[in-house]
C-alpha cells in the first residue's frame, strides 16, 4: 500500500515538474517571437522539419558560390530564397522541383539571383495589385497569425524611411529599398549584395 502511493506520489511530482517545463518553454518562446518581426525569421540549422535528404540538382550554387546545402546558414539563405516564399505552383525562374527541394516548406532556387529575382517580381506584382504600402505588403506577405507583422511593419517602414500608409511605387529603388529589408528581417541580417541585387533585376 506504501509503495503504490509513494509511486503516485513520484509519478504526480513528475508529471507536474514536465508540465512546469513545458509552460515554461512555451512562455519564453512566446517572448521569442515578440522580439522577432518574421516567423520566417530562421537561423536553426537544418533539421527534420525543415529539409528532406532530396538530391541537389548538378547546376546548383549556394551563396558562397560552391555546389553544397549551407545547412548552418539562415533557412533563406541555404534554399537561395532570402525572402522565405512558401511553396507553390507559380513556376518561378531558377525554382527547384519538389523531388529536389530539401525544404519542407518553403521553396529552393538553384542559385541565389533567382531567389532575389522572386523576390522582386513578387513585390512588384503586389504593387500592381493595389498591395502599394508597406502595411498591405507585410500583412499580404507575413500575415499575423505567424508573424509579428506589427514589428515586421515598423522594421520595413524604418529602412524605407516611409510611413506604413504611405504609397509606393515599383521603381528599382523602391523594389531595392524594400528587398533589403525584408531580407533583413527574414534572415536576421540582409545578405543580398548591391551586385547580386543588380543581377537579379536585370533578368526580369
Amino acid at each position: 500500500m506504501n509503495k503504490k502511493i509513494l509511486f503516485i506520489s513520484g509519478g504526480v511530482l513528475t508529471t507536474g515538474a514536465i508540465v512546469t517545463a513545458i509552460v515554461l518553454i512555451r512562455r519564453r518562446n512566446k517572448r521569442n517571437r515578440e522580439l522577432l518581426p518574421s516567423g520566417g525569421y530562421e537561423k536553426s540549422p537544418a533539421n527534420i522539419l525543415s529539409t528532406n535528404n532530396n538530391a541537389l540538382p548538378p547546376n546548383f550554387k549556394n551563396w558562397n558560390g560552391g555546389s553544397t546545402y549551407l545547412s548552418s546558414m539562415p533557412r533563406g539563405i541555404r534554399n537561395n530564397n532570402p525572402g522565405n516564399i512558401i511553396q507553390s505552383k507559380s513556376k518561378w525562374h531558377g525554382k527547384l522541383s519538389k523531388d529536389q527541394n530539401k525544404d519542407r516548406r518553403f521553396e529552393m532556387f538553384t542559385a541565389p539571383e533567382y531567389g532575389v529575382r522572386a523576390m522582386i517580381k513578387l513585390f512588384r506584382n503586389y504593387m500592381g495589385k493595389g498591395f502599394n504600402t508597406v502595411e498591405k505588403i507585410v500583412h499580404r506577405y507575413a500575415p499575423s497569425f505567424e508573424n509579428n507583422t506589427k514589428a515586421y511593419i515598423n522594421t520595413v517602414c524604418k529602412d524605407l524611411k516611409v510611413q506604413p500608409q504611405t504609397k509606393l511605387l515599383p521603381t528599382k529603388n523602391t523594389l531595392r529599398l524594400l528587398v533589403f529589408s525584408m531580407a533583413k528581417v527574414e534572415n536576421g541580417k540582409n545578405y543580398i549584395s548591391p551586385q547580386l541585387f543588380e543581377q537579379a533585376y536585370s533578368m526580369i
